[in-house]
């Protein structure tokens, strides 16, 4: 994590993911519209160490992204179970969902599919597509970039509110299996984040937005063992006590 996100915690939530920096394409403007849109629904979780904990995990695994954005990882205060990947590397997770994990390997699957989205720009090509869409129903010739980034934005917010389509889903399962292993994590660590997120199914309204925007875990799971997730490599059976440790603090801190 750098120093500015750190000192930013202090001086207010939009500082804290950088939304106030200029951006530097269209990517990072439609995703920092998008970031503050979902803080404005839910704030940070006020711990400086938890913040700081998500932004180390996340930068060590988006360096195996193949990747050059300026990531930005944030846990939002809120008991839904949910995370949200924005254009141009932004990355927020609901508290609710983390307190679910039972471990660091767990929690990297999810930073690792989040990333993936981002990687392989899901939102950012629905939201072109969608202005594309508009300015041909509309018979616009042209418009500012500001407007533009207006319309993009909002039609992010669309595509949160339905989900992506089950492709995209799938890949990031499996591009985020591939990034947390390169990383050095366990990749068995994905198939125990989908099966908690299967007993949510059908009996928790914590989980209904997540349930209605993406495919059932069970089918992602089975997506997931074809593309053969046995094969990758894992690192040692004995328990790491340093992640363990770092992991139980940071879960107690949000």
């Amino acid at each position: 994590m750098t120093g500015n996100f750190k000192h930013s915690l202090v001086g207010g939530l939009a500082l804290s993911l950088g939304l106030t920096a200029m951006a530097q394409t269209d990517e990072e403007k439609v995703g920092k519209l998008a970031a503050a849109q979902v803080l404005g629904a839910a704030p940070l979780v006020a711990a400086d160490a938890a913040q700081q904990y998500v932004n180390v995990l996340g930068q060590a695994l988006s360096a195996h992204s193949g990747a050059n954005y300026k990531w930005h990882f944030g846990v939002i205060k809120s008991d839904a179970i949910n995370a949200f990947a924005m254009p141009g590397g932004y990355v927020l997770l609901s508290s609710g969902l983390l307190k679910s994990l039972e471990s660091e390997d767990e929690l990297a699957f999810i930073l690792a599919h989040e990333v993936a989205h981002v990687t392989r720009r899901h939102h950012y090509q629905v939201v072109q597509r969608q202005r594309l869409a508009d300015q041909a129903a509309k018979g616009l010739q042209a418009v500012t970039q500001d407007s533009d980034t207006g319309k993009l934005a909002q039609a992010s917010g669309q595509i949160y509110a339905r989900g992506l389509d089950k492709s995209a889903e799938f890949e990031s399962d499996r591009l985020g299996v591939e990034i947390m292993t390169r990383a050095g994590y366990d990749p068995v660590a994905a198939i125990n984040v989908l099966e908690k997120l299967q007993r949510f199914k059908g009996n928790d309204p914590r989980a209904e937005l997540l349930f209605s925007t993406h495919p059932s875990p069970a089918e992602r799971l089975d997506m997931l063992l074809q593309s053969g997730i046995d094969k990758l490599p894992r690192p040692s059976d004995k328990p790491n006590p340093t992640r363990q440790a770092r992991f139980q603090k940071f879960i107690q801190a949000i």
